[in-house]
């Protein structure tokens, strides 16, 4: 018994010293950031040549649906949420514990040129309220109190062209975010190298990419000019930002390039004007 509990102290000893490779990562990063355009690139390329290969009838409108080569999106997403604590249920309400309210609108504009293919460009503006804070107790009145209470008002603006490709009444689009800003109370605690931290957060050139998933369902015929249908799209939405007020963000440790990462999941219910030969 005590050889074997030698053994496994020795052992437990022997794995306690082997070295753990940290650096692997490390030595990868520069590499990895420099292939990010790249990166990007391939996916769009791939994602255009999945689209392009679609036969060439895919394009075949749905039953109530126009052939019009124009499109015109106009989308809006709604979201709210909050959590409070009262002392029963119907009770005095005091701060909350979280709020989260947001509303976002989306423009796009689209030509088909070819079979299923469509492109054109977008517009996404958002606007929205972020707050939460750490419940401290119950005033006088059975009120909650909230602190400390971290958050703001936040909105933000894209603008970029976009691809898309229709079968029937469904479609998938990909569109880049040539131009994106964001202005953000809570994130003050991002600042830039030239001190600034209230800025517009500009987002990075070669990563700020949306795709959306949906399909439409006629609504009415407009006789002369088009047709309107009822559209409901789930929208994926990545980006990093990389500059504050036209600088770049202040470095980590030991100069290390500091990105901030967001990302966005949302629906979208809107309607869709088709027209044109």
């Amino acid at each position: 018994m005590k050889q074997t509990r030698a053994k496994a102290k020795s052992s437990g000893q022997h794995s306690a010293k082997r070295p753990v490779d940290r650096g692997l990562y490390a030595k990868l990063r520069p590499a990895l950031a420099d292939s990010r355009p790249r990166i990007c690139g391939a996916l769009v390329c791939g994602a255009v040549a999945l689209l392009s290969s679609l036969p060439a009838n895919a394009d075949e409108p749905a039953h109530g649906q126009s052939s019009g080569r124009w499109r015109l999106d106009s989308a809006l997403t709604l979201s709210r949420f909050e959590q409070q604590i009262k002392t029963e249920v119907g009770g005095a309400r005091g701060e909350r514990l979280v709020e989260d309210n947001s509303v976002g609108l989306g423009q796009m504009l689209s030509y088909r040129f070819w079979g299923p293919l469509s492109a054109g460009a977008f517009l996404r503006f958002d606007s929205g309220t972020r707050r939460a804070g750490r419940f401290t107790g119950f005033d006088a009145d059975g009120r909650a109190l909230v602190a400390p209470e971290v958050g703001g008002a936040y909105s933000e603006l894209w603008i970029g062209p976009l691809i898309r490709a229709e079968w029937r009444a469904l479609f998938i689009e990909l569109g880049y975010g040539a131009f994106g800003a964001r202005h953000d109370e809570a994130r003050d605690d991002i600042p830039a190298e030239n001190g600034d931290s209230g800025g517009l957060l500009r987002t990075h050139p070669s990563i700020a990419w949306l795709l959306g998933l949906g399909g439409g369902l006629p609504l009415a015929e407009l006789p002369g000019t088009g047709s309107l249908e009822l559209s409901l799209k789930l929208e994926y939405r990545v980006r990093y930002y990389t500059r504050r007020s036209g600088s770049p963000l202040a470095s980590g440790p030991g100069g290390a390039e500091a990105v901030h990462g967001t990302q966005n999941l949302s629906p979208f219910a809107g309607v869709i004007f088709r027209f044109g030969d």
